[in-house]
């Protein structure tokens, strides 16, 4: 954990958060820390103002012999969006954060790739340096004009995206270039003509979520159009998990959700209040840690999973009984599911199923009826992050 304290001194500002019920039954807290922690840290760059950041796992074809894996590739904004920067790891002695030159600020976003690049967006261009982890040098590649651009993200390894009000520019990224998908790009304005965009995340499969004004659009790969959910709540910020699930939050209000990439809706739940609004979200996909923060407060947490059973029910066929339950987990997780027969003695239907975040329904068959009055009993693990156990019993009902 100590190789991703940096992110943690960066985000958590004067901590002054108080977990409620409902924020804990999907996070814990793993550490707040203040300006001092990270002024300690990082003797040699006293940032201030950090409103925004992006990290990403290291490919294992760039990361230099003997760095342990964990060590994320980090570039963030700060100094009232006057200053890039990025960090760079150094396995012995303190680790630096380094500036990233940009003339034209304000910067108004920044992403990251494995590879070490960087892309940055300011009123007028679109920036990109590549850091070399063995030479310890950082590079610019390009820049290209741009005019009224929102966001760039990326997927952290192969697709990158500039967002506009009314618009997106979809990029793939191979080989330290940029390459335009132009006809998905038209696809998807099309759409988007009639909509004031806010936000964008890309997952590691290419899918990704725009969030606007008055909806929150799930996309897959290619352009199309998965569903459309009405942004009650004025969502305006998001990231993505490892397994391609989105988490959205808001600046205007202590309101979090979790979709997966298809808009299935996976909870609701009220974080913590901060003295200011919250400036952005960013979560360390292979950890599933994610951090939330404004100017001057913020926090990081790891993710727990939990399930909600809706049903259980049984049905007796030719003197056969079958069985079928429906649940939603929240997280990716490893399911085994039993019943216990009039010995009590289990009797494993799923053992360590791994299952993704979402809706799921599972049957089994030519079970003795005898089972048909029995308690089916989960075990749910979380696959990473927290990786909490959770186990649960639920009362079968027959079958209408």
């Amino acid at each position: 954990m100590r190789y991703i304290t940096f992110v943690l001194l960066i985000i958590v500002l004067n901590f002054k958060f108080a977990i409620s019920q409902s924020f804990d039954s999907h996070f814990n807290l793993i550490l707040p820390l203040g300006y001092t922690q990270l002024h300690t840290q990082f003797p040699g760059n006293k940032l201030t103002q950090v409103s925004t950041i992006d990290m990403s796992m290291i490919s294992k074809k760039d990361i230099p012999r003997f760095w342990p894996q964990r060590i994320p590739f980090v570039a963030g904004i700060s100094g009232e969006n006057k200053n890039l920067f990025y960090y760079q790891f150094e396995p012995l002695g303190y680790s630096k954060l380094i500036d990233i030159p940009v003339n034209d600020s304000p910067i108004n976003d920044v992403a990251v790739t494995s590879d070490g690049s960087v892309f940055s967006i300011t009123n007028n261009f679109l920036y990109i340096h590549t850091f070399d982890f063995k030479q310890k040098k950082i590079t610019k590649l390009s820049e290209e004009k741009m005019e009224s651009t929102l966001k760039c993200v990326s997927n952290h390894s192969n697709k990158v995206a500039i967002l506009s009000k009314h618009s997106i520019m979809l990029y793939r990224y191979k080989n330290k270039s940029l390459n335009k998908l132009k006809s998905t790009s038209k696809k998807i304005n099309a759409i988007l003509k009639n909509y004031n965009c806010k936000n964008i995340a890309i997952n590691s499969k290419g899918e990704f979520i725009i969030v606007t004004k008055k909806s929150l659009l799930f996309f897959s790969s290619f352009g199309v159009l998965l569903n459309e959910i009405p942004n009650t709540l004025r969502f305006d910020l998001v990231d993505f998990t490892s397994y391609g699930d989105y988490i959205v939050a808001s600046s205007n209000n202590t309101t979090l959700a979790k979709y997966t990439s298809t808009g299935v809706l996976l909870f609701e739940s009220k974080h913590s209040k901060p003295e200011e609004a919250l400036k952005n979200i960013a979560i360390y996909q292979p950890y599933g840690n994610i951090a939330l923060f404004g100017n001057e407060n913020g926090a990081y947490y790891s993710m727990k999973t939990s399930v909600n059973i809706e049903n259980a029910t049984s049905i007796i066929q030719d003197n056969l009984l079958s069985i079928t339950t429906r649940f939603k987990l929240t997280f990716p997780s490893l399911v085994s599911i039993s019943i216990l027969d009039s010995d009590n003695n289990p009797i494993l239907l799923e053992q360590q199923k791994e299952l993704p975040a979402g809706i799921h329904q599972l049957t089994w068959r030519k079970l003795s009826p005898q089972l048909k009055d029995k308690e089916l009993h989960f075990v749910v693990k979380g696959l990473y992050s927290n990786a909490n156990k959770i186990t649960v019993k639920k009362s079968m009902e027959k079958a209408l």
